[in-house]
C-alpha cells in the first residue's frame, strides 16, 4: 500500500476550469451550456503575459526558459487549429474577480497577490493552475485568465518535484481556448498532470498535443489550413432504458489500423454526443460509463469509415451492464497513478494496473492495436493492500509502432470488459 500512497501523494490535479456565466449566477441565463462548445468568436485572440511570470519569482526555478515555454505552448495550438494568439507584456498581476464579466484582459499570471491566492484557498496544494473563463449569452468566450498556483514550484528542465511549466501552460491555454478536461490519460487536456520524477523519470509528454487534443480544438476552430472539408464528424445519440440515465457516457474513437485514440467526448444530459475534427480514416468506436462505487458498463459501437468533410450520424440503443472488473490506475516501477505512462517503441515494459477484481486467473489484457503484444503468462497479482486490486503484465511494443496514446482493455472470463482510455503514451 505504501507505493500507492506515495505515487498518489506526488500527483496533483493539473488545473481547474472555473466558469463564469454572463448572468449573476452560473448557468442561470440560458441554462447550462455544453462546456465543450464554448469558444472565442474571433480566431485572433489576445493574451497578456504578466510581468510576475517573466521576472524572477520564488515559484520559478532559477534560469528556467519561461519565455520559450510560453512561446512553445502557444505555438502548439496554433500549429494544429485555425487560430492566432497575439501575446503582449503586461504589468497586470491579478485574475479578474468572479462575476458576470471580467476586465477584458486575458491574463497569464503567477503573482502571489491576495486575489490570486484566494483562487486556491479551498485546497492550496491540490492544483498547479486554474483558468477562469467568462462567456456571453451566445456561449462565446469574452475573457479567460490563467493563474499558476503561488503554492507550487515550476521549472523547464525537469527538476524533480516541480511542475513542468510548458506542460502546465499548454494545458491551461487549452482551457483558455474553450476545451474542458479529457478522460484520455495521455492527452494534454487530461485533468491529471504529474510532477517531474513521477514513476522515477522525467516526462515531458504533456507538452505535445495528443490526437484527441487536436481533434477537440479543430472541432471548435477548424484546421490550421482554412479548408472547409478538412475534418469529419461523428454525432448521434446513445439511448438506454427509461430508468437509466444516458448522460456522462464516455465515447471515444480509435484509428482502426493503429489503435491510437483520436477523439473522445462525454454524452450530454440527453445522450447526445459529437466527435469532431477527425481526419479521414476508419475508426473503432467504444463507449464506457462508470458509476461511483460500481464497475463500468462497456460496449462497442463498431467500425465507422469517414472521408474528409463527412458528417456521419450514429444513433444507438445500448444496454448498461455493470462489469465486475474496473481499471482505475496505471503505472510502472511498482507505482500507480492516474496519469498515463510514457513508453517507447521497440521495448518491453512491466506495466501495473489498479482497479477492481483484477484476478490473473480470470482476466486477459488486450490492446486494440497491432503494435502491442501482451504475454498472458506474465499477468501477476500484486499486493498493494486492502481496497484495491492490482496486477502487472509484460507488454512488448513493436519497433514500428506509431507515436500516440493507446488504451488498455481488460476482459474477464464472464465476458465483462473495462478500459483505461489512453493509458500508454508512445513517444
Amino acid at each position: 500500500m505504501n507505493a500507492l500512497r506515495i505515487i498518489i501523494a506526488s500527483m496533483f490535479i493539473a488545473s481547474s476550469l472555473v466558469i463564469n456565466s454572463f448572468g449573476s449566477k452560473a448557468w442561470t441565463t440560458t441554462g447550462k451550456p455544453d462546456l465543450q462548445r464554448l469558444r472565442w468568436k474571433s480566431r485572433t485572440i489576445k493574451i497578456a503575459v504578466s510581468s510576475s511570470l517573466t521576472l524572477p519569482n520564488s515559484n520559478m526555478k532559477t534560469d528556467s526558459d519561461v519565455i520559450g515555454a510560453i512561446r512553445r505552448s502557444i505555438q502548439s495550438w496554433q500549429n494544429v487549429a485555425g487560430i492566432e494568439l497575439l501575446v503582449e507584456a503586461s504589468d497586470k498581476q491579478n485574475v479578474s474577480p468572479s462575476g458576470s464579466t471580467g476586465d477584458g484582459v486575458s491574463l497569464i499570471t503567477i503573482a502571489q497577490s491576495p486575489e490570486n491566492v484566494l483562487l486556491f484557498s479551498k485546497n492550496p496544494l491540490a492544483e498547479s493552475a486554474k483558468t477562469r473563463v467568462f462567456y456571453n449569452r451566445k456561449s462565446f468566450i469574452t475573457e479567460a485568465d490563467i493563474v499558476l498556483s503561488p503554492f507550487q514550484q515550476f521549472s523547464t528542465d525537469g527538476t524533480f518535484g516541480t511542475f513542468d511549466l510548458e506542460s502546465t501552460l499548454t494545458h491551461e491555454i487549452g482551457h483558455l481556448l474553450g476545451l474542458r478536461h479529457s478522460v484520455v490519460l495521455g492527452s494534454t487536456m487530461c485533468g491529471n498532470l504529474s510532477t517531474n520524477g513521477t514513476f522515477g523519470f522525467t516526462d515531458f509528454g504533456s507538452r505535445t498535443l495528443a490526437d484527441s487534443d487536436i481533434s477537440a480544438i479543430r472541432e471548435l476552430y477548424g484546421s490550421e489550413i482554412d479548408i472547409d472539408d478538412c475534418c469529419a464528424t461523428i454525432s448521434g445519440k446513445l439511448t438506454v432504458s427509461a430508468t437509466r440515465k444516458s448522460r456522462y457516457i464516455r465515447v471515444w474513437a480509435e484509428d482502426i489500423k493503429t489503435g491510437r485514440v483520436v477523439a473522445q467526448v462525454e454524452t450530454g444530459n440527453d445522450g447526445n454526443f459529437r466527435l469532431g475534427g477527425l481526419p479521414e480514416a476508419t475508426y473503432s468506436l467504444f463507449w464506457q460509463k462508470r458509476d461511483d462505487g460500481d464497475g463500468p458498463s462497456f460496449g462497442e459501437l463498431g467500425p465507422v469509415r469517414l472521408d474528409n468533410g463527412e458528417a456521419r450520424l450514429l444513433n444507438e440503443k445500448i444496454t448498461l451492464r455493470r462489469s465486475g472488473i474496473a481499471l482505475d490506475l496505471v503505472g510502472v516501477n511498482s507505482q500507480l497513478g492516474d496519469s498515463s505512462v510514457t513508453v517507447n517503441a521497440g521495448r518491453e515494459y512491466l506495466v501495473y494496473l489498479g482497479g477492481k477484481n483484477l484476478d490473473p486467473k480470470n482476466i486477459n489484457i488486450e490492446f486494440n492495436s497491432p503494435f502491442f503484444r501482451v504475454s498472458p503468462s506474465s499477468i501477476t497479482s500484486r499486493d498493494f493492500g486492502d481496497g484495491i486490486s492490482v496486477i502487472s503484465f509484460l507488454v512488448t511494443i513493436d519497433v514500428n509502432a506509431e507515436p500516440g496514446v493507446y488504451s488498455i482493455f481488460a476482459a474477464a472470463a464472464d465476458g465483462s470488459r473495462a478500459s483505461l482510455i489512453g493509458a500508454l503514451n508512445l513517444e
